[in-house]
């Protein structure tokens, strides 16, 4: 038996052609206007956090013979929930990412030179640099991603409101 021939292809025209390929991106950039004018985005989540600057006394892992004393970094959740994946920011351009979870009414305490670029090429330099603003990212219980910013003065005092 032989098989049946295959429908005759019928090539489609330089105009339906041009209106394919003008068409196709107008739909795009109509769906992507309509997503940009319906859809709002949520604020990110407020992260209620203590955070404050003090010289501490730093025990190395690797050395506890060998204790050095350093400005650090204290962040405290004072709330009854339990941040997990927290990352911590100083000035938004050195980073801190303590492992585990930070649990509820508890601290951690980093000193400043364990800031580094996101590259982890620069580290934060206290003798010559201060902490003007500490950002602190967590996820909440919810699965959200809450925000904590806080200010500084030039004599590492917390202050309410963003410096102008």
């Amino acid at each position: 038996m032989d098989p049946l021939p295959p429908p005759p292809v019928r090539p489609i025209s330089r105009r339906q052609l041009t209106s394919l390929l003008i068409a196709i991106p107008l739909l795009f950039l109509s769906a992507v206007a309509w997503m940009w004018t319906s859809l709002k985005a949520s604020p990110e989540p407020i992260l209620v956090a203590i955070v404050r600057q003090e010289v501490t006394v730093h025990v190395p892992r690797k050395s506890p013979d060998s204790p050095r004393i350093l400005p650090c970094l204290i962040v405290e959740n004072p709330t009854l929930e339990n941040w997990r994946n927290v990352a911590i920011s100083v000035n938004k351009e050195f980073f801190f990412y303590p492992p585990g979870t930070l649990e509820s009414m508890q601290s951690v305490t980093v000193p400043l030179e364990f800031f580094v670029t996101k590259g982890g090429n620069v580290a934060f330099q206290p003798g010559s640099e201060s902490v003007h603003r500490v950002t602190i990212f967590a996820q909440i219980p919810n699965g959200a991603r809450a925000v904590s910013e806080n200010y500084f003065d030039k004599d590492g005092k917390p202050i309410n409101k963003k410096p102008q």
